[in-house]
């Protein structure tokens, strides 16, 4: 019985293995992209209907055009299918076309409505011309990506640390914020001491930095138990950990009435090249119609029958998107000051539409903590110009930057982040983040503990869990004293979504390198 066994499990592999030779040939597989560096990220986006072919060649073979330059037609498209960008909120009187904002579009174009679509949600530069054909630099998709996450409102934690590249020098505030985002977020490094932002952007490197979009903007392992809202017609993309050479592999079940499987791509981690190394499993689920169903994923051997190694399920909510009733706003001021032994770009949160005395002592609260800081850092700089003068030593100049991330606003509670920056020398700089939990009837600061009932034991719940994460991922944190020991009097925290996100400042709980350890607890795990 063992003998029979070990032969099924052997047939199995070998059909896996097998099964891309005998297969008719997926989106992703192109003629020209044999051994091609960027082969894996291509296949795995044009797999998932984010990009497709440029044709056939003289022999009647797909081709992909990899080391082809990427237009601002062609941007559009990607970026349109990736955050599916549509009318949101806004409301016309007569339906627009790409005609009403650019004279040298086509409203028959192949482009035309990704370009609509871009054009309502302020993605490109409003002006009389698009240039279609126009090939886009780095810094411009980084722009273009950067402006689409805030057009959906999107939620993407990064540590403010600010990246010093030899050619930024010269960009404006918009397209300095968006290169940070690109290079803290990993979507585009730099090259060395370089960032390149002028340089033309094939279509091989765009497949790469949306290949990495989608992991930023994918529902993983994190999401298990929880909810997630889309609207009808909308879709999302679920990636889990997988690793096909063992016999396992994931089945999902859900309510293909509201819910339907769009695309499904399997990608190896790394470059890919380890023999049984796994990596992951990545569906598109596009909504249907209003509605609520629940996907459920086993991971399991489909000969054994045995309980699953491990499970997955996840609620989806689908309805219509609101307009938000609530007046209250948060805003920002910017002040900039540069010499040249101190370089200052703070961004202040500015809350409005609230009683003035309470408005006025909220926004006074964030102004202070921001020039406290400030003033601190000058204090600093004095001493240590007198000390160079006096020793000899070369000057470096000081940093100071702070970014702010709003995470929940209602007319009860304002929850947000400030990542504040500063680099005085040495290696490299360091980030302290300070949220800002806000009673908006009083206006005071809310500790963790007012978010609970008396008496309710919050901290063994939050603790437990937390302890689980870093269970998962032992090897980012530091062990014993050195390692988490329990919630502090004065614990880091916000909301965001379904989620109380616990955090650690750097090097408190793990080494520097992992950056700002963050916990997401589902809020359904607490008396909330």
């Amino acid at each position: 019985m063992k003998r029979i066994i070990c032969y099924a499990m052997v047939l199995s592999l070998i059909a896996l293995s097998a099964a891309p030779a005998l297969a008719k040939p997926a989106p992703g597989d192109f003629a020209d992209l044999l051994e091609h560096w960027a082969q894996r990220n291509v296949s795995a986006v044009c797999n998932l209907g984010l990009m497709s072919g440029m044709g056939e060649n003289e022999q009647g073979s797909q081709v992909f055009s990899p080391d082809g330059l990427v237009n601002r037609a062609q941007l559009a498209l990607v970026l349109q299918r990736t955050f599916e960008l549509d009318y949101g909120e806004k409301s016309f009187i007569k339906q627009p076309q790409a005609g009403d904002y650019y004279l040298d579009v086509d409203n028959g174009a192949w482009y035309a409505e990704a370009v609509k679509f871009c054009a309502i949600n302020q993605v490109f530069d409003s002006a009389e011309k698009f240039y279609p054909e126009q090939a886009v630099t780095r810094i411009e998709v980084a722009r273009a990506i950067h402006r689409s996450i805030k057009a959906k409102g999107l939620n993407i934690p990064m540590i403010m640390l600010m990246p010093y590249y030899q050619d930024m020098e010269g960009l404006s505030q918009e397209d300095s914020n968006a290169l940070v985002f690109a290079s803290n977020t990993s979507l585009m490094k730099g090259d060395g001491q370089n960032w390149r932002p002028q340089e033309q952007i094939t279509r091989a490197e765009l497949a790469t930095v949306l290949n990495s979009l989608l992991r930023l903007l994918a529902v993983d392992e994190s999401y298990d138990g929880q909810e997630y809202r889309l609207a009808p017609g909308h879709s999302f993309t679920l990636m889990l950990d997988s690793n096909p050479t063992t016999g396992y592999s994931w089945t999902a079940s859900y309510d293909e009435k509201v819910l339907a499987l769009d695309a499904r791509h399997y990608q190896q981690a790394g470059e890919g090249n380890i023999m049984g190394q796994g990596g992951k499993d990545t569906w598109r689920f596009k909504a249907l119609q209003a509605g609520t169903t629940e996907i459920k994923m086993v991971y399991s051997r489909s000969w054994e029958s045995v309980e699953p190694i491990k499970t997955f399920t996840l609620k989806i909510v689908i309805a219509p998107g609101q307009a938000e009733t609530g007046k209250v706003k948060v805003s920002s001021r910017m002040l900039k000051e540069k010499s040249d032994t101190m370089d200052v770009d703070l961004e202040i949160p500015v809350i409005s539409g609230l009683e003035a005395v309470l408005q006025s002592a909220i926004n006074q609260r964030f102004e202070g903590d921001a020039m406290e800081l400030k003033q601190s850092l000058e204090t600093g700089l004095k001493a240590y110009l007198a000390e160079c003068k006096a020793e000899g030593y070369p000057i470096r100049s000081y940093q100071l930057f702070t970014r702010y991330q709003q995470c929940r606003l209602n007319d009860k509670v304002l929850s947000l982040y400030v990542d504040y920056y500063q680099y005085t020398g040495g290696a490299h700089g360091i980030t302290e983040r300070r949220a800002y939990n806000i009673d908006l009837k009083s206006g005071e600061l809310l500790p963790l503990a007012a978010m609970f009932k008396s008496g309710y034991d919050y901290k063994a719940v939050i603790e437990q869990e937390i302890k689980r994460q870093i269970a998962l991922n032992s090897d980012v944190y530091f062990k014993g004293d050195q390692g988490f020991k329990g919630l502090n009097q004065e614990q880091g925290y916000y909301l965001e979504d379904e989620n109380l996100v616990i955090y650690f400042g750097q090097y408190e709980i793990a080494p520097g390198v992992s950056g700002i350890p963050e916990f997401k607890i589902p809020l359904k795990l607490l008396s909330i």
